[in-house]
């Protein structure tokens, strides 16, 4: 074993976690040696410490904080900020998965603590390194479409992801759903390819309480303005459009290799994408091996707690806007469920 290894907690053993996090870091037998896994549910964590050949697992995270060197916080959401701010205090480098906190205040306040405490924040929104997320930016900052005018981004289809606690919904969840889920990812790219955080003109769901299924955000920006559509429940066209005076850049979810190039004309131009990433399963361990970097190198997160402070400041915005689509068929029913 490396005397400098890191040692690393993951924190929470859920469907992130074992899918992506343990692999990765489980790939190098001297940082395995020294992983700890953390559930409440030890049985879980037992479970995937046996799978991966990892010997230490406990229940509490502040056991071992002072431990370790870095920390990978893979529980639901509603609990990201207090756990990343005990690591972040004990003087332990973070990797949060999205969205780093609930609130602007949160965000704010954990980047204070980790400057406060010298370590890094750093946070998974892993579809910045999505080929045709970074393709887009890089064609924008050439100016390859001119002055952007519209953004447009529609992401849906099917909920399937395999939740070990079913935080995503109901009020255990803080009452936020697909928003907080995928839009986090949607909106953090609009943020990035922007170069800022538009401003929230309106934001409709279907919530009646609980966990919103179906969104939309729509947005501006001096002469930008956009749309943002997001469901759980129907399939949407799972891709992007961002139109600008000399021309429009199109580009699908699945698809990595290329994006298309409209000219004002209506002429179509593919444009062949360059990269090594076939698959989610390719940019899981680009994550994992970036932070371990960072606590053995000082190497920069990918993603810093900075970074997405205005994602969060958006995310909060929309939820404070908040109305609920029309519908009439509810608006029919109430007043007889609620007659006296």
């Amino acid at each position: 074993m490396r005397h400098d290894s890191p040692a690393v907690a993951v924190i929470g053993c859920g469907a992130i976690a074992r899918m992506t996090h343990i692999p990765a870091l489980a790939k190098r037998p001297d940082v395995r040696e020294r992983l700890v896994l953390v559930d409440q549910d030890l049985d879980r964590a037992k479970g995937l410490a046996q799978e991966f050949g990892i010997a230490a697992t406990v229940a509490d995270y502040r056991e071992i904080l002072p431990a370790v060197q870095g920390a990978v916080i893979a529980v639901p959401h509603h609990l990201h900020y207090r756990i990343a701010l005990d690591c972040l205090r004990a003087g332990v480098h973070v990797l949060c998965e999205k969205p780093l906190a609930t609130s602007a205040a949160e965000a704010a306040q954990l980047v204070a603590a980790s400057e406060q405490a010298g370590v890094v924040l750093a946070v998974n929104h892993v579809r910045r390194l999505f080929p045709p997320s970074e393709m887009a930016r890089e064609l924008l900052q050439q100016g390859a479409i001119g002055t952007v005018r519209f953004v447009g981004y529609y992401d849906g289809a099917k909920y399937d992801w395999p939740t070990a606690s079913g935080f995503a919904f109901g009020l255990r969840g803080g009452g936020k759903g697909v928003l907080l889920d995928i839009g986090s990812h949607v909106l953090d790219l609009i943020c990035w390819w922007l170069g800022c955080a538009p401003r929230v003109t309106d934001y409709v769901d279907d919530s009646l309480g609980g966990s919103e299924a179906v969104a939309k955000v729509s947005f501006a920006d001096g002469t930008v303005r956009g749309e943002v559509h997001l469901s759980w429940l129907a399939k949407l066209p799972n891709g992007f459009r961002i139109e600008g005076d000399a021309g429009v850049l199109t580009g699908s979810l699945f698809d990595w290799e290329t994006l298309q190039l409209i000219s004002p004309s209506g002429r179509r131009k593919s444009i062949p994408i360059k990269t090594r990433v076939r698959s989610l399963s390719d940019i899981g361990p680009v994550v994992v091996e970036n932070f371990l970097r960072v606590i053995e190198k000082g190497e920069a997160p990918l993603v810093s707690g900075r970074d997405v402070r205005p994602l969060i400041a958006l995310l909060e915005e929309c939820y404070a806007r908040r109305r609920r689509f029309a519908m009439p068929w509810h608006e029919d029913l109430e007043p007889i469920r609620y007659a006296v």
